[in-house]
């Protein structure tokens, strides 16, 4: 149930940092790794919950921190010894329907430890369930990019989406939600919302968006132009077999077709296990952010 009590106002990131013992990355750092050991991250604004003082199989220690960000949940993890007041990366995680905010540790967590080690704080909103990208979940989203960047200096994003959580990803970089966004990795997930209303998901969706197509359609990543994705870089998996749940039809092909025709870096890979993560993607997640970090990194030295 969402946590909808009164909460005082967030302070600034001078006086968060006031109170955080950190060690220094820097710019550079934002492929680098962590600090070995340092102390855990000073209480956060709207902190429910914490697991503090965890470690990656790499050794990487870090806090998971649960927070409510104007009345949505999230969870984060933040490496130990990490300057906040320095340009670090931050991983955003969309979740699919049927989860929440919790699959930052479990679904996503192979994928998040891994981030860690390379320096990246990583966040994932409950966006009311799946919201797709309705009002409440475009509302979410706008909130903890006000809550994350009151909090650190954000140098660089980067965007995974599963299932349902595609639609809110891909609308935050085809609209240009938040700044400075390295790339998008898009797994069996939504693209056009408002196709996959008409074909039967209105008992699905149509919550979200209070059964209103004129909603869908103001915020369908689909309506998009390919200029919207000039410059971008994006690694959309899709299956072969079937998926009833986001057709690679109706999603991940136009998508890429779309996306190609301006992007920088756009790739599709597939796979056989209808609507599941094939376990390559755990893997790829790591490796495309390096990728395209230092592409994203070498255009802007080139400005």
């Amino acid at each position: 149930m969402t946590d909808t009590t009164h909460r005082a106002p967030h302070p600034g990131r001078r006086a968060f940092l006031a109170g955080a013992a950190v060690a220094g990355l820097g710019a550079a750092g934002l492929l680098g790794a962590p600090a070995a050991r340092a102390a855990s991250l000073p209480r956060l604004p709207g902190e429910i919950s914490r697991r503090a003082d965890q470690r990656t199989a790499a050794g990487t220690r870090y806090d998971a921190v649960q927070v409510d960000i104007s009345g949505d949940r999230a969870w984060l993890m933040v490496p130990q010894g990490l300057r906040l007041d320095e340009p670090v990366g931050l991983a955003w995680f969309y979740h699919g329907a049927g989860s929440d905010h919790g699959a930052l540790l479990d679904g996503f967590g192979y994928e998040s430890r891994q981030l860690m080690d390379r320096g990246l704080v990583c966040i994932c909103q409950d966006a009311g369930g799946n919201g797709y990208a309705g009002p409440y979940a475009m509302s979410a989203q706008a909130a903890g990019w006000r809550y994350v960047s009151s909090l650190a200096d954000v140098g660089a994003n980067f965007l995974r989406a599963t299932s349902g959580g595609g639609a809110l990803a891909a609308e935050v970089l085809g609209a240009g939600l938040v700044p400075d966004v390295v790339g998008l990795y898009f797994v069996n997930a939504i693209w056009d919302v408002r196709r996959s209303y008409d074909l039967g998901g209105r008992a699905e969706i149509g919550p979200a968006y209070g059964y209103s197509t004129a909603a869908v359609d103001r915020t369908n990543p689909a309506r998009h132009p390919a200029s919207a994705w000039a410059g971008d870089r994006i690694r959309i998996v899709h299956t072969t077999g079937l998926d009833l749940v986001t057709p690679p039809q109706v999603h991940a092909i136009p998508f890429y077709e779309r996306a190609r025709q301006r992007g920088a870096d756009v790739t599709i890979r597939t796979h056989d296990l209808g609507h599941t993560t094939p376990p390559f993607v755990g893997n790829e997640v790591p490796i495309y952010f390096t990728r395209w970090f230092r592409a994203w990194q070498a255009d802007r030295s080139r400005g």
